[in-house]
């Protein structure tokens, strides 16, 4: 009912993989970036620029991590205050705006 499988070939686990084979290159290259998200765009070509030039003893997952952590955590602080001075200043227009049309 069950069949041996032969040592002629490979397991579906072995053969699936064979088959696939990212690097982190691969991976880091994957990453989706939206059309004008020039931050976004600036760390992804800064952490594949390191990956090409080598990543010396360090694993390359633990590369990525260091050089690329550090670039998304100042881009997300400046987002931060950037939505932040927009949220004020739309107070600012909204309540301008009430003023005048309650004259």
């Amino acid at each position: 009912m069950f069949e041996e499988p032969s040592s002629a070939q490979p397991s579906r686990d072995e053969d699936i993989t064979a088959r696939v084979e990212f690097t982190p290159a691969h991976v880091v290259a994957g990453w989706r970036v939206p059309p004008g998200a020039h931050r976004a765009d600036t760390i992804k070509r800064g952490v594949l620029a390191f990956l090409e030039a080598g990543t010396g003893d360090m694993n390359p997952v633990e590369a990525i991590a260091h050089v690329a952590i550090g670039p998304v955590v100042a881009a997300l602080g400046s987002l931060e205050v950037e939505l932040a001075d927009a949220r004020a200043r739309i107070a600012e227009l909204e309540q301008a705006l009430r003023e005048r049309d309650d004259l």
